[in-house]
């Protein structure tokens, strides 16, 4: 698989994420997007359940949409 196919699949990904899922952890996010995420939540009241902060699905479609009008704002090593 090439690269750009990777990179395309892990950010399809990305925005499937709150369709699948009813509950989002941060664990559910890949390692390499975390701290991109970490830091868009940053002050943002979240919830808790099984002792793990879930993130609000219209929480992440805010980041999901800052990603894709601003992009990131660290280096993501895809390989």
């Amino acid at each position: 698989m090439s690269s750009l196919s990777l990179i395309a699949k892990r950010l399809k990904h990305l925005s499937e994420i709150p369709d699948k899922n009813e509950i989002i952890f941060l664990k559910d996010i890949r390692k390499e997007f975390r701290q991109d995420l970490q830091h868009f939540i940053l002050g943002e009241t979240l919830m808790m359940k099984d002792g793990k902060p879930v993130i609000g699905k219209n929480l992440y479609k805010n980041w999901l949409s800052k990603i894709k009008t601003v992009g990131f704002d660290y280096d993501i090593k895809f390989l």
